[in-house]
């Protein structure tokens, strides 16, 4: 019995004590090891207690801002770790250092409602040349790098039936099969979730007439580092491989005119490089990349040709446009995600002759924000006709895409 009031007096002194270091330690504003703001105190309000937002925003809080929470999340990692987990926050922990995103199964609904917008606006636009691709993510390449007995969903299954319902009214890039091609290559980081600037030249290279580019480009880009401590968003996510450093690899043109303005038109901002070099200092450097994703950036270049190309994007479009600059007079990327306008104003601002969509597996099957930037009235009005026969979302792939599984490969 004493032993019990022994234990229960140490239990409440150590919960005390946490309070009060809670209470005296300063809040934080952001996360250096996970790369993201944290939750502030909550504003006390009548209105705030009566509709739950107050609850709700302090556990926020008070989980973010609890002392020491970065050790803590660190036992937590390493003891799962110990006890054999192979996955953390939604990422596997593959073999040969590499992390990989599990692959997402989409809402069919949703997903189908972006396919008919993305047909019918390349049918109001039929004059202008529409193209799309989606990159696989590495579980979908990598597969025998994941761990004993995990499997993911069949994202190559879901990207055919994109495929099938868009190749007859856009140009559909094929990245899958040259990533697949190039897989015992770096073609994916290790560290992160994007594909690499090799992985995205290998894809160029096999794209390239498609887009419209008539020359060899083989020979017309070089590649060097610029940096050597790379470690990516899926490590800060999962605190796995942390100490693991990647290079990020850039590739340049060389005997042709590399000029450019890049024009970030939310923030009135504008420089010459494609390239946010501060960035490297950081710890998330991947957004050396055009300093990251933002609403609309245009890029203004030297290129003969008088072709502007669209790119409504993700992130990982960011390292695939050093390819383009060459050969477009002018690049105009989208996110639809940050952008609160439609296409329809920026086709007409900024007279556009080409589209690219251009995104990563995971980002497409879970985007709620591309079918609000492509529809409007009129064009849904069009699309009445589409045949339902060609819905994504029918019973039969629906029933086939969920039980659906890539098993892993060791």
């Amino acid at each position: 019995m004493r032993f019990e009031v022994t234990v229960g007096k140490v239990f409440i002194m150590v919960m005390l004590l946490l309070l009060v270091f809670n209470f005296l330690s300063p809040t934080r504003a952001f996360s250096v090891r996970e790369y993201r703001s944290l939750a502030q105190r909550p504003v006390f309000s009548y209105a705030n207690i009566q509709s739950g937002e107050y609850a709700r925003q302090l556990e926020l809080f008070l989980r973010d801002q609890f002392f020491a929470r970065d050790m803590w999340r660190g036992i937590r990692v390493s003891s799962r770790m110990f006890a054999g987990s192979r996955m953390e926050a939604g990422v596997f922990i593959g073999s040969g250092g590499q992390l990989l995103e599990d692959i997402v199964i989409p809402d069919l609904t949703i997903l189908q409602e972006t396919v008919t917008a993305i047909r019918a606006y390349s049918r109001h636009y039929a004059e202008i040349p529409m193209n799309i691709m989606l990159v696989p993510d590495a579980a979908s390449i990598l597969t025998g790098r994941l761990p004993a007995l995990a499997s993911v969903a069949d994202q190559g299954r879901l990207i055919q039936s994109v495929r099938g319902e868009l190749e007859n009214d856009l140009i559909w890039l094929d990245a899958t099969r040259v990533l697949r091609i190039h897989q015992d290559q770096e073609v994916f980081y290790r560290t992160d979730s994007h594909w690499t600037s090799l992985g995205a030249f290998l894809v160029f290279e096999e794209v390239a007439p498609e887009l419209g580019i008539e020359e060899d480009v083989s020979a017309r880009f070089a590649a060097f580092p610029i940096s050597i401590n790379f470690n990516g968003e899926l490590a800060l996510r999962t605190g796995r491989r942390t100490r693991i450093t990647e290079e990020i690899t850039i590739f340049t043109p060389h005997g042709m005119d590399t000029d450019v303005i890049v024009n970030f038109v939310d923030e009135q901002r504008r420089t010459t490089s494609l390239y946010d070099r501060k960035m490297l200092e950081t710890r998330n450097q991947h957004r050396v990349f055009l300093g990251g994703s933002t609403s609309i950036v245009t890029i203004s270049t030297l290129a003969p040709s008088q072709r502007r190309l669209l790119i409504i994007r993700d992130s990982s479009a960011n390292n695939f446009v050093p390819f383009l600059t060459p050969y477009f007079r002018e690049l105009i990327l989208v996110d639809p995600q940050y952008y609160a306008g439609t296409i329809d104003e920026i086709m007409e601002t900024y007279r556009i002759t080409d589209v690219l969509f251009l995104y990563r597996g995971n980002q497409f099957f879970q985007d709620t924000h591309l079918r609000r930037v492509l529809n409007r009235p009129a064009r849904i009005e069009n699309t009445s006709e589409a045949d339902d026969s060609n819905e994504v979302g029918n019973s039969n792939e629906a029933d086939s895409y969920n039980g659906g599984k890539n098993d892993s490969e060791e």
